[in-house]
């Protein structure tokens, strides 16, 4: 199953504009952070060009990530709608543009325009089944079994490509021990015996899932 289209393009083009008509565009260096956890803004912002990732660090330095987002994708909201601090960092992953909305403007669009009050429903219902998930996984499966169904994820994020999935650019391993809540050893570890098993394949700045089956079948999931 692929994932769902980013915010942007689900909605219609006057919902879009009424949005745009409010925002304001900045560029983002690379690794430069666009919203710190725990700040008190309540602006909404869309990702318009690039990535960026939704992560944490914990009291020791280690780094829990949660998604990346691509362009179309909608960020702090949470904190404009209950009003709390923000409760993640966003961090660009390379050079990015993203639009920023002030909090009253967002509420307004949001109020006057049902259809898209409608797909904000449908984004936040996706983003606590996402969470849901990965509570499930980190309480009950093993490293192999979170890291499979991270790799998987990825790949359905972007859809297959000529009937094949793959995750480009190939996430580090760092970064996959971050998304899955590990150490850069084991997931090196199960990678290598991925691999192995022709299972994955690094090719280029691209990492194959050569046996999307196969792999699905080593986590109890049916494809």
């Amino acid at each position: 199953m692929t994932a769902p289209p980013a915010f942007l393009s689900r909605l219609c083009d006057a919902d879009r504009d009424a949005l745009a008509r409010h925002w304001i565009a900045h560029s983002y260096r690379h690794s430069e952070l666009i919203i710190a956890h725990g700040d008190t803004g309540r602006d909404v912002f869309f990702l318009l060009e690039g990535r960026a990732r939704v992560t944490l660090f914990s009291e020791d330095g280690k780094e829990i990530a949660y998604r990346d987002l691509v362009a179309g994708d909608i960020f702090g909201e949470l904190a404009c709608i209950d009003g709390g601090e923000r409760s993640a960092s966003i961090l660009a992953l390379e050079t990015t543009r993203a639009a920023r909305l002030p909090a009253a403007a967002f509420r307004e669009v949001v109020e006057s325009h049902p259809r898209l009050a409608w797909t904000l429903l449908e984004h936040l219902s996706g983003l606590l089944r996402r969470m849901t998930d990965r509570v499930f996984e980190f309480s009950t499966l093993v490293v192999r079994k979170r890291l499979i169904l991270e790799l998987i994820r990825r790949a359905e994020e972007v859809g297959p490509v000529e009937g094949k999935f793959s995750i480009d650019p190939a996430p580090t391993h760092f970064e996959l021990a971050a998304g899955i809540s590990t150490h850069r050893e084991a997931v090196s570890r199960e990678m290598s015996d991925l691999a192995k098993r022709g299972l994955i394949e690094k090719r280029g700045n691209k990492l194959l899932l050569n046996d999307l089956v196969a792999l699905e079948s080593l986590t109890g999931r049916e494809h």
